[in-house]
């Protein structure tokens, strides 16, 4: 996924924060910056006596074959033994993501002026994907209407900021924060969850920061 800045970053004057009454409150100058090895011999001899009165029998002796000695077995080489298994590599702490870094810089943000740690929300996160996903999908940088996310996620208020072309969280995190608007919603002490979302686009990455509470 490139991450190329993009050569303009736009700041646009939009800023959201509803409750569930519509009542909309403005934050004013919210921003849109926007892997897998033998025979044997045999013998015969014969005895004969000088007289003899019958004819002796002669005999003949087959001699017990003696055996060849059997060769002595070679001994079997023993097995050379195996090298001892390499020790497995310790888990190396995956660098964080995006989207990941984001929400850790917005909390240091807030934690710099004293303010509670926002925790994810699972459902704000997928509404920042989905709309950012649409954004890009219909070349759009602009806010929709947040009420969706208030009754998605059984919110009693919702902020968004948007950012379009930074390469890092850290560029995305320091745009927000110099503009009035996107530095109240983050610090925004009414709300208690964030989700993020970006999606990849032709103009750069477009991520959406959701609060809600």
């Amino acid at each position: 996924m490139s991450l190329a800045l993009v050569s303009t970053f736009a700041l646009v004057a939009v800023g959201f924060a509803l409750n569930p009454t519509g009542d909309p409150s403005h934050i004013p100058d919210v921003f849109e910056l926007a892997a897998p090895r033998d025979g044997a011999v045999v013998s015969r001899s014969g005895d004969r006596a000088p007289d003899p009165t019958t004819a002796a029998p002669t005999t003949a002796e087959t001699p017990t074959a003696t055996p060849e000695p059997e060769p002595e077995p070679e001994p079997e080489p023993e097995p050379e033994p195996e090298p001892a298994p390499e020790p497995a590599p310790q888990p190396v702490p995956a660098a964080p993501t995006l989207v990941e870094e984001i929400v850790t810089r917005t909390n240091e943000e807030r934690a710099a002026a004293g303010l509670p740690a926002l925790a994810v929300s699972e459902c704000a996160a997928q509404q920042a994907v989905a709309r950012t996903a649409l954004l890009v999908a219909e070349n759009r940088f602009e806010h929709d209407p947040l009420e969706p996310i208030l009754e998605a996620c059984a919110a009693r208020a919702v902020g968004e900021n948007l950012a379009l072309g930074y390469p890092t969280a850290r560029a995305v995190v320091a745009g927000w924060m110099g503009s009035d608007g996107h530095r109240a919603n983050i610090l925004n002490d009414r709300y208690t969850q964030i989700g993020v979302g970006c999606t990849d686009g032709p103009r750069g990455l477009l991520c959406a920061q959701v609060f809600v509470a």
